[in-house]
């Protein structure tokens, strides 16, 4: 049995813009650094959300509870047990990914009457080996579904651009376009300065020249006291689990 549930109350709806007005958009941008940054077309930055990345924070319990549950001999409570354990623990995932997910994707479609999302090969990008877990992690398909019906439960109009669209070499302050762009001068503000650029936060180079000019936070004292000075090392784990917890 299939049950259509009614539309929202027309005063949760956005009012309808006029035929003549094209702006007011707000282009969402995902990362994985920053999840989500929305700004408007003049650069303005109106929400930045950062991912709480539970499989990353997750991944040692994982890891352990899986090698329990591989241990354990095939057929025996102890197997069940182990493995009731480690689904428990991808739902807790799950769930946590999935609650994020809902309330950026909410604030987002209640907030703006029109957004701009970029069309990511999210499938191609998944690829890359050393990026596929942190991309898989971050639910980036999820958020484009999820917007996708949200902007029409609010009646606000969602474009997707055009996937080989160059807004990342584009200057966002002369519309300069770069011809070629490297991996590490991704973020905008981490690029070289372009021709055309005004003073403003856009125009700091890369923090990695300027290094000696960026401060850096020095030793943490484990006691707190003013003088003292030693390496902070943190909480040590117990003996037994230094070998299996080992960063690999």
């Amino acid at each position: 049995l299939t049950v259509h549930a009614p539309g929202f109350h027309p005063k949760r709806h956005h009012p309808p813009r006029p035929s003549d007005d094209h702006g007011g958009f707000v282009g969402v941008d995902r990362g994985l650094a920053a999840f989500a940054v929305a700004a408007t077309a003049d650069g303005t930055e109106v929400g930045r959300f950062r991912a709480p990345k539970p499989l990353q924070r997750d991944l040692v319990g994982l890891r352990r509870r899986s090698r329990a549950a591989s241990r354990a001999q095939p057929g025996s409570r102890h197997r069940a047990k182990a493995v009731r354990r480690l689904s428990r623990q991808h739902d807790r995932i799950a769930n946590s990914r999935r609650s994020f997910l809902h309330e950026v994707s909410s604030q987002l479609a209640t907030t703006h009457d029109r957004l701009c999302l970029e069309d990511l090969a999210v499938a191609n990008l998944m690829g890359n080996r050393r990026l596929a877990r942190a991309i898989g992690d971050a639910g980036w398909t999820q958020l484009a579904r999820q917007l996708t019906y949200k902007a029409a439960w609010f009646g606000a109009e969602l474009v997707v651009c055009d996937r080989w669209f160059p807004s990342t070499r584009t200057c966002s302050r002369c519309g300069l376009l770069k011809e070629r762009l490297r991996l590490a001068e991704r973020g905008l503000s981490l690029r070289p300065l372009w021709p055309g650029d005004g003073p403003g936060p856009q125009r700091r180079r890369q923090p990695r020249r300027l290094g000696r000019a960026v401060p850096r936070p020095g030793p943490r004292p484990p006691s707190g006291r003013p003088g003292d000075q030693r390496p902070w090392r943190g909480r040590r784990w117990p003996s037994r689990w230094r070998w299996r917890n080992r960063p690999r």
